[in-house]
């Protein structure tokens, strides 16, 4: 199984453990950017719930280890955790709305 597989088997179980409250513009602005990270190469992440019906990515890469992005359907909130404290700030977004510089610049390099 491919890293891209098993972030698709990731999103469907996440999904179908929570069939009701996972709303259509949610699923879209985390398959958005799971296609921009795909797309430019990037390493693939690990998908969990969040606790309201969110997606949670995180990566277990070098320079990314402390990095968590949770997906909403008007935002994502990015967390990254350093030495006791995290620095969280929002990326608003909706689906077809183009990403910030420095929200780009959060994510791992492309391999």
């Amino acid at each position: 199984m491919s890293d891209w597989e098993r972030v698709e088997g990731e999103v469907a179980a996440i999904v179908s453990a929570r069939p009701d409250e996972y709303d259509a513009v949610t699923r879209e602005n985390l398959a958005e950017l799971l296609r921009l990270i795909k797309e430019t190469r990037r390493p693939a992440p690990f998908l969990a719930p969040g606790y309201w019906p969110t997606f949670r990515i995180v990566w277990e890469v070098k320079g990314s280890e402390n990095l968590e992005i949770e997906v909403f359907d008007d935002r994502y909130e990015v967390y990254r955790s350093f030495d006791g404290r995290t620095d969280i700030w929002y990326e608003h977004h909706r689906p077809g709305e183009p990403l910030s510089a420095p929200f780009l610049s959060e994510l791992p390099d492309p391999t």
